[in-house]
């Protein structure tokens, strides 16, 4: 099988020749320690990673070496992680967000990444388009703490600006499916932490739910399986996510007191799972026996069906390079077994 394959094959519950493995990001500097390149696509070549994530591209406007305003008119600013932070959102009135432009979803280059990705790999490896299913654009669009804020000063205002926000993301997805042919579209809109929801779980359900819903359903329609991520405790949300269309959980997370085999044994028959190495944990502490121990724990709590093996993240720059190579290792050496 190719790791294209692989990963169609778990996401439709079924057990491939070896349990895929892809991550959201690998952060460069473990990259290159590990392969000598810091070129994402040469990274997930060298190690024989099943798949890649890519995200659209959104031109950037540097004021200097560490701060840029991209086309969102987000304010950014580098700081090694995988991710800029944001540092000043556009939206300062969500109720005159009728104001605000969005980029264009068309643009010559906004799928960039994905073309030079489509063109390396062609079916030996799945692509993965990485878009939003509503909140972390908000929360970028507003700030974070405005986001959580306006949902319940504002609900109305807050209810239309998500809306423009899935319609965005859905045109995205439209346009990288007919023009491109992507089948997986990965979401990754953090709603909670360890200690639960990170909103009021009325407000969720009232005003967010229901463009969830929209967003997935369009995703689904254009005959996408969906992997969606969110960290932290969800039992709140998994049964409705589930009812909603995804087909993958990530990350199932350590940190948070969840257990890959008890969601295998609620949600196996249901939906793909993703996960579950602690990148907060023996990723980035432990030893490589630690990591192998780990692997091995993972395989038996969720089986060779329906299983993708990750990070419970990210391979972040925290992450030691011998750790993650230990866990593709011992993931190799097990799927042999």
């Amino acid at each position: 099988m190719t790791g294209k394959e692989r990963i169609n094959t778990a996401l439709q519950l079924g057990t491939p020749d070896r349990i895929p493995t892809f991550e959201w990001f690998i952060d460069t500097s473990v990259g290159k320690a590990l392969t000598g390149s810091t070129d994402p696509i040469e990274i997930v070549d060298s190690l024989d990673i099943d798949g890649i994530n890519i995200r659209p591209d959104y031109r950037q406007n540097f004021a200097d070496e560490i701060t840029f305003v991209d086309e969102w008119g987000i304010k950014r600013k580098l700081t090694g992680d995988c991710i800029p932070c944001v540092t000043e959102s556009p939206i300062k009135d969500i109720t005159a967000h009728a104001d605000y432009k969005f980029p264009d979803p068309q643009a010559i280059h906004r799928f960039a990444a994905l073309e030079k990705a489509l063109e390396h790999f062609g079916n030996n490896r799945a692509v993965i388009l990485n878009l939003r299913d509503g909140f972390s654009d908000m929360r970028d669009l507003l700030g974070y703490e405005e986001a959580l804020v306006q949902l319940m000063l504002e609900p109305g205002h807050y209810a239309d600006l998500l809306n423009r926000v899935v319609d965005f993301n859905l045109e995205l997805a439209q346009t990288a499916c007919s023009r491109y042919g992507i089948t997986i579209i990965a979401t990754t809109d953090d709603v909670a932490n360890a200690n639960g929801m990170l909103l009021p779980p009325d407000q969720y359900f009232e005003i967010i739910a229901p463009v969830f819903r929209r967003v997935i359903s369009g995703y689904r329609e254009l005959g996408c399986h969906v992997i969606k991520h969110c960290d932290g405790d969800i039992n709140k949300l998994v049964d409705f996510w589930i009812e909603a269309g995804i087909s993958c959980l990530d990350p199932i997370d350590p940190s948070a007191g969840l257990e890959m085999d008890d969601f295998k044994r609620r949600f196996g028959s249901k939906i793909c799972l993703k996960g579950n190495i602690n990148c907060a944990g023996s990723l980035q502490y432990g030893t490589e026996s630690d990591v192998e121990n780990e692997v091995k724990e993972c395989i038996i709590k969720g089986g060779k069906s329906g299983l993708i093996l990750s990070s419970s993240n990210t391979i972040h720059r925290g992450v030691k390079p011998e750790n993650y190579r230990a866990m593709l290792n011992m993931l190799r050496h097990r799927n042999l077994n």
